[in-house]
């Protein structure tokens, strides 16, 4: 606690948890036991985040459902962006689809503030883990950065001796399953609204569509650049977290989907 908040929060309990863990499963930190260790250590953390943050994912949710709504509503006024009086329009009939969705606009804002300063202490405890500076995985140390394994090119790298085909293979997964965690909520988006009928050409939607889509580059972006230059234990906790995400979409897809069941129940009745 003398160090700081997230020190005595976050850092020092769960690099304590991996550090007992990691013990538990292999007395002798050969290697498999600290992947144990991240394993259930992740899922711990994730959980809690997920219970802080899900408020703000069910919204994340609701808006990508309510994009076929948003884009009748932008389709209506369509010169809202060099019209004044069409931006105040589409603005308060937005803000109404919201307060009637029960969405509110500022928990993406919120989850970050949540997430990003979980991600840096969590990152903090991974690289200062004394468990994890032992112990190899396929010939590779978890607490070696995937950047300076995969720049290495010396002895007989091409046969595993340094883990460079295991730090590839996690690389490749890590980046593949955020891929995948990042786009699953649009995929599923696209495929409720296959059906609908396409609506005609409207620049605003096209710019904000555009404009969610350079942001979701970025962020992928940033995740591949810092997972290539973090340690390799932060790869691991990555590619669960990833997994971890993808239940979550499912999970708030499902509980969406009931109370839209039920609302429509409703309104029949």
């Amino acid at each position: 606690w003398k160090k700081g908040l997230l020190e005595g929060l976050i850092v020092y309990p769960v690099a304590a948890l991996v550090d007992a863990l990691s013990f538990q499963f292999d007395p002798a930190l050969t290697g498999w036991g600290q992947i144990w260790a991240l394993v259930l250590a992740t899922l711990i953390v994730r959980a809690v985040v997920m219970a802080l943050t899900f408020k703000g994912t069910l919204d994340q949710q609701k808006m990508q459902a309510m994009q076929p709504e948003l884009a009748k509503l932008q389709a209506k006024y369509p010169n809202s962006k060099d019209n004044k009086a069409q931006a105040a329009r589409l603005s308060q009939e937005t803000m109404a689809l919201y307060k009637r969705n029960k969405v509110s606009m500022f928990s993406p804002f919120l989850m970050m503030l949540i997430q990003f300063p979980v991600f840096m202490a969590i990152w903090t405890a991974l690289s200062g883990n004394a468990a994890l500076s032992s112990g190899e995985v396929l010939n590779l140390r978890l607490s070696d950065s995937l950047s300076s394994v995969l720049m290495n090119f010396s002895g007989t790298w091409y046969l595993n001796t340094t883990g460079w085909w295991t730090a590839v293979v996690l690389f490749v997964l890590m980046g593949g399953l955020q891929f995948c965690a990042m786009k699953l909520p649009q995929w599923i988006t696209k495929a409720q609204t296959r059906k609908q009928a396409k609506l005609t050409a409207n620049p605003t939607a096209d710019d904000n569509a555009q404009r969610m889509k350079m942001v979701s580059i970025v962020m992928f972006v940033f995740t591949l650049v810092m997972g290539f230059a973090l340690p390799a234990a932060m790869g691991i906790y990555w590619a669960i977290g990833a997994l971890v995400s993808m239940l979550q979409t499912l999970i708030t897809q499902l509980v969406i989907a009931k109370r839209v069941k039920k609302k429509r129940e409703r309104r029949r009745q």
